[in-house]
């Protein structure tokens, strides 16, 4: 089952940025402290972050990560952080809700919803996408030739039986690292 998680980095005072966000300060005036944990250390928007999560920030980041199948984000967020120079950050599937979805760019690196509701929907049909090809490999094969080494199928059918939930997160998150 593909389980929904809100997550984002907030002050001890509830604030997810410093004032006046806008491109070129997303995160608004010095609200980049709030990111240092994870690029390791201080960095702004003069100089572009080089560093990496370290220790327990680092293993919270890469478990959280190995978890995700998409991402949905905010219009706003993504004209804040100028398209992310038209490249997905995360390598997963990334919806943006907009009122404008007309304004997708090309290239596929993005999608462009309309609602939160529908966002989600398709986010988890991304996401389940994943997984579901990992536990069932025939769930999304087209009917072909077999392909097989040794007289034996490249992947066993049965998967989604012999593998632990946590086997399976990891290999999706290796999946995810591909390019």
């Amino acid at each position: 089952m593909t389980k929904v998680v809100g997550a984002i980095t907030t002050s001890i005072d509830g604030y997810v940025a410093g004032p006046d966000d806008r491109p070129g300060k997303g995160l608004g005036e010095g609200g980049e402290r709030l990111h240092y944990w994870v690029f390791g250390g201080p960095w702004t928007y003069d100089e572009s972050p080089s560093g990496e999560a370290t220790g327990d920030d680092a293993e919270w980041l890469s478990k959280a990560m190995s978890k995700m199948g998409a991402v949905v984000g905010g219009r706003w967020t993504y004209e804040a952080a100028e398209h992310w120079g038209d490249e997905n950050p995360w390598g997963l599937p990334f919806f943006i809700v907009t009122h404008r979805p007309g304004d997708e760019p090309d290239g596929g690196a993005f999608t462009f919803v309309t609602g939160v509701d529908e966002a989600v929907r398709q986010a988890k049909d991304a996401a389940g996408y994943i997984r579901e090809s990992i536990v069932n490999p025939n769930a999304h094969v087209l009917q072909g030739p077999t392909y097989s080494a040794g007289g034996r199928s490249f992947m066993p059918p049965d998967y989604g039986e012999t593998l632990k939930a946590e086997q399976i997160d990891q290999i999706v998150a290796y999946l995810l690292t591909l390019k």
